[in-house]
């Protein structure tokens, strides 16, 4: 399975499924169970107010777990190499101004 971006709430509340179940969910992690319900990580029922009623991990959701327990996001390759190229033309600069 891909590696992909969750916010810091979303690994909470796959945290929290994984450990403690929804009861421990707070009024907070509607919006972050709704986005891991839209990935398919989680199944979940929601109050008519919007809150969390109940809410389980999917098979896929225990597999990204499996396979990604750190719950590190995916590294942007691209942007790291823009960053690198970006700090060794500062460091040529001021290389050849004290030159």
């Amino acid at each position: 399975m891909e590696r992909i971006r969750l916010s810091k709430r979303a690994k909470a509340v796959l945290r929290i499924l994984s450990r403690q179940g929804s009861e421990a969910l707070s009024e907070f992690d509607a919006s972050a169970v709704r986005a891991l319900s839209e990935r398919g990580f989680v199944k979940a029922a929601f109050t008519e107010g919007g809150g969390v009623e109940d809410a389980k991990l999917t098979t896929k959701g225990k597999e990204y777990l499996r396979d990604y327990p750190s719950l590190r996001n995916p590294v942007d390759w691209v942007m790291a190499a823009a960053l690198v190229s970006v700090v060794n033309a500062i460091f040529l600069v001021i290389i050849l101004i004290r030159g």
